[in-house]
């Protein structure tokens, strides 16, 4: 990371037990990022202009049904952007809000 460049950091910990994994997808401002497991959770981030940021988390089972939330991130000036997102066990699918976001000198 460059010294005084913006950084958007999301987090998606590991959910704990599950019968059966699926996918997990991250998209940032209509971009796919990162196509992984759901079960092994992610940690990514990637340098991006201050503003705000569309980022979608989209599960998708084994048999194609899909679950997506939308999240919209402030990336400031010259700080690191950290959001950790959760998952609900109830309905399936992500929290309509992230867990945690917070803001973190470089």
């Amino acid at each position: 990371m460059l010294p005084g460049v913006s950084v958007l950091r999301v987090i998606f910990p590991q959910p704990g037990f599950f019968l059966g994994d699926a996918r997990m997808r991250l998209a940032v401002n209509g971009h796919l990022v990162l196509d992984t497991s759901f079960m092994g959770g992610f940690d990514w981030w990637a340098e991006m202009p201050p503003g705000w940021h569309t980022v979608e988390a989209t599960i998708v089972t084994p048999l194609g049904f899909s679950r997506k939330k939308t999240y919209q991130f402030e990336v400031r000036p010259q700080l690191v952007t950290i959001a950790v997102l959760a998952h609900s066990r109830m309905w399936g699918n992500m929290t309509e809000t992230a867990k945690s976001v917070t803001f973190v000198p470089r």
